[in-house]
């Protein structure tokens, strides 16, 4: 193969990890939101802090899809 088609399926496959890994990301902050609103639901800066962070996590994936 030659190097273009080499650096698009690294780049491609670059994607698909930051894809995967990102999914896994908002899995567990998406848990630990539930978590916390269940046995902590006093902490509006915390639970504040997760839901911003999922919302952006989600907008990253969102880019990663259309580039991909």
């Amino acid at each position: 193969m030659n190097k273009k088609a080499l650096k698009g399926l690294k780049k491609e496959e670059e994607i698909k990890s930051e894809l995967r890994d990102t999914s896994l990301h908002i899995k567990d902050l998406e848990a630990e939101l539930e978590f916390m609103h269940l046995r902590e639901p006093d902490e509006y800066k915390y639970i504040s802090h997760l839901e911003n962070t999922i919302n952006k996590l989600y907008k990253k994936l969102e880019e990663l899809n259309e580039n991909n």
